[in-house]
């Protein structure tokens, strides 16, 4: 744990109760700059963003599918070695449990990435524990509240290994990436760090929108990636079911 929270008290595993979305499942990385790496998904409730277009609107308000203890978790990581663990929602950073999870996580040696909207300003801890962010501001088809939208994205300098990822339905709205790197002063922001994906239930969906936005990730120098849990699966989720 790093020196800064070595005075912070950790609280026990076993005390832990963590609601979740999903049942824990295991499977690939299906986006972004670990695209393909075997992780534990880990998928806490709770979501006030409400975006027009989620697929996990379940994971909003409840009931919870199940409450695992922290041992529960730590055991499913544990029997698949080499896995990452990405804590995603709905919103995870407004789910209570979530600093006691990553600080979990982290003492048991575990690689964390966390999937958020990035209109929560992490804490100084959370910081400090989770390895990767994948923060995804989201664009007009989402439809949000301003409120939801992020007041800064100046602690994107502050965290380690941060990236900006967007999953577009339509190839025009890269204009809007570009509007809104320009509205939060992020024009000096690592270009290998901004991934473009295209959206799409279906691969046939996605088809028609990967050389356009291809073509234009390499005019700006940002990376590309497919989503591939929907070219394997054909689901805009990942599967529910382990490998």
């Amino acid at each position: 744990m790093p020196d800064s929270l070595a005075g912070e008290k950790l609280t026990p595993a076993a005390a832990l109760r963590i609601p979740l979305a999903d049942e824990l499942f295991y499977s690939l990385q299906g986006e972004g700059a670990t695209l393909g790496r075997p992780s534990v998904f880990v998928r806490l409730m709770g979501c006030t963003v409400g975006c027009a277009w989620c697929d996990t609107k379940y994971s909003w308000a409840g009931p919870p599918v199940v409450e695992l203890s922290g041992h529960e978790i730590l055991d499913y990581c544990a029997a698949r070695p080499g896995s990452q663990v990405i804590v995603t929602g709905g919103e995870p950073l407004e789910n209570e449990m979530f600093p006691a999870l990553i600080a979990m996580l982290n003492n048991a040696g575990l690689r964390i990435e966390v999937e958020t909207s990035g209109y929560i300003e992490p804490g100084a801890a959370a910081l400090a524990l989770v390895d990767q962010w994948n923060v995804s501001p989201k664009l007009a088809s989402a439809a949000i509240a301003v409120d939801k939208q992020p007041r800064s994205l100046d602690w994107l300098s502050r965290a380690t290994e941060p990236y900006l990822k967007f999953v577009l339905h339509k190839t025009n709205e890269i204009a809007e990436v570009d509007a809104l790197l320009a509205k939060y002063d992020l024009a000096d922001f690592p270009s290998h760090r901004i991934i473009i994906s295209p959206g799409g239930k279906k691969l046939s969906h996605m088809e028609p929108r990967l050389l356009p936005l291809a073509d234009a990730a390499l005019e700006r120098g940002w990376r590309f990636t497919p989503r591939l849990h929907v070219i394997l699966w054909g689901r805009s989720e990942e599967p529910p079911s382990e490998l």
